[in-house]
């Protein structure tokens, strides 16, 4: 008789989040895994499996299961894209931190300013501080849903500009050795203020204050209080769930 291969999956909150045990990623998934973990990241929003021990190409391998082709963190080091790099709506991202662990140390959606932002992203901690180094995660769904329907109806059918500048001019502080020079040009993009998930009709707010300038159709003094109201909106420790890394552990996320 043939049997299903049946994940542990154990949500961390009531609508984000869940943790995978019963796989070891350093072999080949089967099909109905493949299909589990999908559905899982669809419904869950960021899934975690902890203390997988695994290569840069075994990563690779894993993430390629669920689109391609893999898109190198911009930011990364130009050493670490070994890989794919081109960008499609079906594609995940990789790369390391290095650079930006502390320009994106704010609330933010994956490369958002780039034409076809990527679907989803994998992380695995190599080495975890002794103290500190959480990373949140916000459910965008659940603050769509928190908004008052006065709200939602003026920003439905709006759109906003993302920008990779608000993260680029951190990080050139942080890193005050950097020459100007070195800047790279910047990329700007346009998407809507609401989207809807391809795949459950589900509706999101997308907005980011890593890197959403403004609201286009708004007056800038407008744009910037809406935003404002917003990035506040979002820090609700109700919508969000924090995960405490080990070193191995491996968290995968639809940024749709």
């Amino acid at each position: 008789m043939a049997t299903k291969t049946r994940l542990s999956i154990k949500p961390q909150t009531r609508t984000i989040g869940s943790v995978i045990h019963g796989l070891d990623l350093r072999e080949a998934l089967d099909p109905d895994s493949i299909v589990q973990i999908r559905e899982a990241l669809i419904e869950r929003g960021v899934i975690f499996f902890p203390g997988q021990d695994i290569t840069g190409e075994q990563l690779h391998d894993f993430v390629a299961h669920f689109g391609r082709p893999i898109h190198i963190d911009y930011f990364g080091r130009p050493e670490d894209a070994t890989h794919e790099t081109a960008c499609t709506r079906d594609e995940v991202v990789s790369g390391s931190l290095t650079a930006t662990r502390q320009g994106t140390a704010i609330w933010h959606s994956d490369i958002s300013w780039i034409p076809r932002p990527p679907f989803a992203t994998a992380l695995r901690a190599v080495s975890v501080p002794e103290v500190g180094g959480d990373t949140c995660w916000a459910d965008m769904e659940a603050a769509w849903d928190g908004l008052s329907a006065p709200m939602r109806a003026m920003l439905d059918g709006l759109s906003a500009v993302h920008s990779m500048k608000p993260t680029l001019d951190r990080e050139m502080l942080l890193a005050a050795s950097q020459k100007e020079q070195q800047r790279p040009e910047i990329i700007e993009n346009i998407l809507p203020l609401v989207t809807i998930h391809p795949e459950t009709g589900r509706k999101a707010l997308y907005v980011s204050e890593c890197s959403t300038t403004r609201i286009v159709e708004l007056a800038p003094l407008e744009s910037m209080q809406v935003l404002t109201a917003l990035f506040l909106h979002i820090r609700n420790p109700e919508f969000a769930m924090r995960w405490r890394w080990t070193q191995g552990d491996l968290a995968f996320w639809d940024n749709r």
